[in-house]
């Protein structure tokens, strides 16, 4: 990192201050849609979104962490706490005993499709009502560089 910080300019802690606050509306949005239907929390759909996405419907513990953006401890404790709910299993994993693999169970897989309609309503209510056509290269743009930066302090994999 840099010797001296690189203050924000006025505009740009503008900028900042209406990101996070649209991060938390998003947050609390998605978490409200979910928690109304009673199904699920919104760690639980990230978890069970990710794998129904998978190959065969499972991952690797580490792999899934990796795709969460959760550090190891976190990821291995949703989980846990997933299959005592009967929503994913957990295996060791056959090429490398070591690794664990975590599964959708047809339990998981139902609760997900409950929750999918309210979640994409909510998903499009909160981001593409407001989005025009002609704005979605711009913002895929800004947003993939967000997600390719990998130098930041403190910042690590799974």
């Amino acid at each position: 990192m840099n010797e001296q910080p690189r203050w924000l300019e006025d505009d740009e802690q503008e900028l900042w201050q209406l990101i996070l606050a649209a991060t938390r509306k998003l947050d609390r949005g998605m978490e409200n849609t979910l928690q109304a239907g009673g199904e699920l929390s919104m760690p639980e759909f990230a978890v069970l979104a990710t794998l129904s996405d998978a190959q065969d419907t499972q991952m690797r513990l580490r792999e899934l962490c990796n795709y969460l953006e959760w550090d190891r401890s976190r990821t291995s404790h949703q989980v846990t706490r997933m299959e005592r709910r009967g929503l994913v299993t957990k295996c060791k994993s056959e090429g490398d005993a070591r690794g664990v693999m975590v599964k959708l169970t047809d339990e998981g897989a139902r609760r997900l499709e409950a929750s999918a309609p309210d979640h994409v309503e909510s998903v499009r209510r909160l981001v593409f009502d407001h989005l025009k056509p002609e704005d979605i290269p711009s913002l895929r743009r800004f947003l993939q560089g967000i997600v390719d930066v990998n130098n930041v302090p403190g910042y690590g994999e799974c």
